[in-house]
């Protein structure tokens, strides 16, 4: 490959150093955001389409190696489905995540890209008991299991072990050459609880887990691909905890910081607001358009979720690898999210003995948590998610029967105190045009034992990154930034 110099692409239009060190410091990228030139073909060595934490992460490491490399993000900001979100005044001097938000201590890569730039985390809130609302009765425990039932927890603590050592058999990069890949893959999560769990409150312990962390009803995945997301991630207690857990870190000001600083070091090789619309092949290179832009390059990483691929039209040479990559990005969908956030002029839960996270089979929000921002002054902050079927079922209602049926949770949960919340935040990820749900993509029972291989395999000049391409962290910022690194490292070697 022939380097050739970034300063030869002005493509954007006005942000320079000073710009972009602003960006880094605010809750939106908005304001500073760059458009295409449009100014017809542009060349470059690699060009990276997308601009989350896979696509930010693949360009830097591209980059690092002295190659020439564009990135194109359609939005008009980095960090996908990181989004940090003002809270109102009074309060607007800080930020939530309304998108992913939670480092866990062996996500070693993006506690690096925290170090690197000099931002802090900050633990999550985890003082207390937490609340389990079932059947209409609440009550509070220690743990990762609700206790109220003891034959339900022992039944889902069994299960969640079973689970476990169904999961470390698999090879994260090659879960369906397993024994049993067609076995587990021909079955949903909701088809192996039917058969192993015999209490419905223990399948609505293990379903609470699938929610919370696929945001997928259980009907909906493979068993082969809950294992293998399982083993990217080491156990479900590990997926499932704050403390040791998944859920243990906070970026203070907010995670997109982090990615916010990735494209700010890339500088002018990050374009945004330049949604791709076709990808075409041929024996010496890629070309790529948009509405008014062209690029010319020699390899071409696709740095999204399937899904997301999906939606671009490929043309020229299509062969036998990418008609099964054509064929995978049919059948991954997303999870389906809400994030909602009630803002209270102080934490009062904490008063009472709780850590504001909370299980439940009852309403809209079924598991929440403290998410009170870092610093003298914060006000005090209840997120909860919305998942699955409640999430399909919550993008027909009106903003107001949802903020009244969210304010209904949190009452119940935490009591009249939470009947009045001074203000009301919600971020819907089926909206996102350019995510279309979250947190990450899934693949139904059949897929990964049929077309598994096609996730990661380059189809000709094509190269795939992405969260749900990750063997660790799968689903996961983390995850997110390996298979980007992966991504550079399979061009590098070409």
């Amino acid at each position: 490959m022939q380097h050739s110099s970034v300063s030869r692409r002005r493509w954007l239009s006005g942000v320079g150093a000073s710009a972009a060190a602003t960006v880094l410091a605010a809750p939106s990228a908005s304001a500073q955001a760059a458009t295409p030139s449009g100014s017809g073909a542009n060349d470059a060595e690699i060009v990276v389409i997308g601009g989350g934490y896979s696509g930010l992460a693949c360009a830097r490491a591209l980059a690092a190696a002295g190659r020439d490399v564009v990135l194109l993000e359609a939005r008009e900001r980095a960090g996908g489905r990181c989004l940090n979100q003002a809270l109102p005044a009074p309060y607007n001097q800080f930020n939530i995540e309304a998108g992913a938000a939670y480092l866990g201590p062996t996500q070693t890569r993006m506690h690096a890209l925290v170090q690197s730039f000099g931002l802090q985390t900050y633990r999550t809130y985890n003082t207390g008991k937490l609340v389990s609302y079932k059947t209409g009765r609440r009550s509070t425990y220690s743990g990762v299991i609700p206790t109220a039932n003891l034959f339900a927890a022992g039944e889902a603590g069994l299960a969640m072990l079973q689970l476990d050592a169904y999961a470390k058999q698999i090879d994260a990069n090659a879960p369906w050459l397993h024994r049993r890949a067609n076995e587990w893959d021909q079955q949903s999560i909701q088809n192996w609880m039917d058969r192993n769990l015999i209490s419905n409150d223990g399948k609505n312990l293990l379903r609470l887990a699938v929610l919370s962390l696929l945001s997928c009803e259980p009907r909906d995945a493979s068993l082969l691909f809950f294992l293998l997301y399982i083993r990217t991630a080491g156990d479900l207690t590990t997926l499932l905890a704050t403390e040791n857990g998944a859920q243990q870190d906070r970026v203070v000001g907010g995670t997109q910081r982090i990615a916010l600083a990735m494209a700010d070091s890339l500088g002018e090789r990050v374009v945004y607001q330049a949604p791709v619309r076709t990808v075409e092949q041929d024996a010496q290179g890629v070309t790529v358009c948009g509405d008014d832009f062209t690029v010319r390059a020699q390899y071409a990483v696709m740095a999204m979720a399937p899904a997301m691929a999906g939606r671009v039209a490929y043309k020229g040479v299509l062969d036998g690898a990418m008609q099964q990559r054509l064929q995978l990005m049919q059948r991954v969908p997303m999870g389906t999210i809400w994030k909602t956030q009630c803002v209270y002029d102080r934490p009062f839960w904490r008063d009472d003995g709780l850590n504001g996270q909370v299980t439940s089979d009852n309403f809209i929000t079924k598991v929440t948590f403290d998410n009170t921002p870092h610093g003298a002054g914060a006000p005090g902050v209840l997120m909860g998610f919305i998942d699955g079927q409640d999430a399909i079922d919550a993008c027909t209602m009106t903003p107001a029967e949802r903020q009244r049926k969210v304010v209904e949770a949190m009452t119940a949960y935490f009591g009249a105190k939470a009947a009045n919340p001074v203000a009301y935040l919600e971020q819907n990820w089926q909206a996102e045009n350019f995510s279309a749900g979250g947190p990450t993509g899934y693949t139904a029972p059949g897929v990964l034992t049929s077309l598994g291989p096609a996730l990661r395999r380059p189809a000709g000049r094509l190269h795939w990154a992405g969260t749900e391409t990750a063997t660790e962290w799968l689903g996961y910022m983390e995850g997110a930034v390996r298979s980007g690194e992966r991504a550079a490292q399979e061009i590098l070697a070409r």
